[in-house]
């Protein structure tokens, strides 16, 4: 019975890191892309950790720390990125009252 209900997370896990791609490549705005790239990463993490837990091996932590830190790091560089390359409206003020 335990197995059943491993094997149905890891489905259902699967099934969110596919949305997660869906909404990646097809997502209506650069933030729901970031959010997206974050969904995967989690889903990544917790489908490694249930691998972890069918095989009832400690082997994986290893693996699932590097997948979080690239995940989180991930996200962060490309919030950061977006935050450099569109510049929000108190910005563009600014540079409207500069030439004075």
């Amino acid at each position: 019975m335990i197995e059943l209900i491993h094997t149905v997370a890891l489905f259902i896990l699967a099934g969110t890191a596919l949305c997660g791609v869906y909404r990646l490549f097809f997502g209506p705005s650069r933030v729901d892309r970031i959010l997206s790239f974050d969904m995967i990463a989690i889903s990544v993490v917790a489908m490694i950790s249930e691998l972890s837990l069918m095989g009832r091996t400690p082997e994986f932590l290893e693996l699932i720390l590097v997948f979080s830190l690239l995940g989180f790091f991930g996200t962060v560089m490309l919030v950061f990125y977006e935050h450099k390359s569109h510049p929000g409206p108190e910005k563009e003020t600014e540079k409207k009252e500069k030439p004075q």
